[in-house]
This record gives C-alpha cells, sequence and structure tokens, in this order.
C-alpha cells in the first residue's frame, strides 16, 4: 500500500523555479507540486494554469488542492478576460 505523501516536506528552491515558469527536466515530486499549487492559486492561476505551468493534469491540481484545503483562486463567475496573459501556459491568467 502506498504511504501517505508529507506536502510539508517541499524543495524551496525546486517550488521557487516552478512558480517563477522554470520548467523542470525531471518529474516534480507531490510535496514539490502541492506548495507549488499552493503559491501559484494565491496568485489567481486557475486549475488549468497551474496544470499547463507544472506539466501535470487539471484533475491532478484539483485532487491536490482538495487534499491541502486550497480555495480556487477563480470561481465560475470569474471573466477571464480580465486577467493578463501568462506567456508560459499560452493562456489567460
Amino acid at each position: 500500500m502506498n504511504k501517505p505523501v508529507d506536502y510539508t516536506a517541499f524543495d524551496e528552491v525546486v517550488v521557487g523555479r516552478l512558480v517563477a515558469e522554470r520548467r523542470l527536466s525531471e518529474a516534480i515530486r507531490p510535496a514539490d507540486a502541492g506548495e507549488a499549487t499552493r503559491r501559484l492559486a494565491r496568485l489567481g492561476y486557475s486549475d488549468g494554469q497551474i496544470a499547463a505551468r507544472l506539466g501535470i493534469r487539471r484533475r491532478s491540481v484539483l485532487r491536490i488542492r482538495q487534499r491541502l484545503d486550497i480555495p480556487a483562486a477563480l470561481t465560475p463567475r470569474d471573466n477571464g478576460y480580465t486577467r493578463p496573459h501568462d506567456p508560459l501556459c499560452g493562456v489567460r491568467l
């Protein structure tokens, strides 16, 4: 059986690179993905934008947010055209 993920054991350097738009060549550890999701959601990124930035699926971002009790940055009523463009993701913020 899988052991539970310790989301508090993230690597600050890796998370900083992810938030600063630098892609990694290796897979992202769950703890790093969790902290990057927390920071990007706080900055106003949608689940899809976070997924594109981290190179994971949007459903994975949703699961991370649910496990760590991270509120969604965007609600269904938010207008995507009022936010700036994120060139890394190719979508609007």
